[in-house]
Parts: C-alpha cells; structure tokens; sequence
C-alpha cells in the first residue's frame, strides 16, 4: 500500500531450515519469501500494531538473527 508517496513495510518473521530472523519489509516481499518456501509470520497484524512507512523500498533490511547457528 503506498501512502502519499510513501511504502508500507511492515515487521515479520522470517524462518527456513532453523534460521529465524525478524525482518522489517513490505507485504509484497513477504509473499515473495513464502512463495520461495519460508515460513512467514507477520508481527505487526498479529501485535496490532501500525506499520512503518518509508518513502523507498527497504526490503532487503535484516533486523536480527533469532538464532545463532
């Protein structure tokens, strides 16, 4: 959804073979991870909270690593 500009992106989780990494992201590169086999699990519908917005895709941005292998 763009806003003025602007593009929603929102905080998921992203996990495949043990690897879980919390991503910031917009929905369209969600779908893009769960059509690639990853397990997807959006934070900010599930915490209610509002997405972020920002006027470039920043979809490429990994925000933490949940595990350490």
């Amino acid at each position: 959804m763009r806003l003025n500009g602007m593009i929603e992106h929102r905080l998921y989780s992203i996990e495949r073979d043990k690897e879980d990494h919390l991503v910031l992201c917009t929905p369209k590169r969600a779908t893009w991870y769960r059509l690639q086999g990853y397990e997807v699990f959006d934070f900010t519908e599930s915490l209610d909270m509002e997405p972020e917005y920002f006027s470039v895709d920043n979809s490429q941005i990994w925000c933490y690593n949940v595990y350490n292998n």
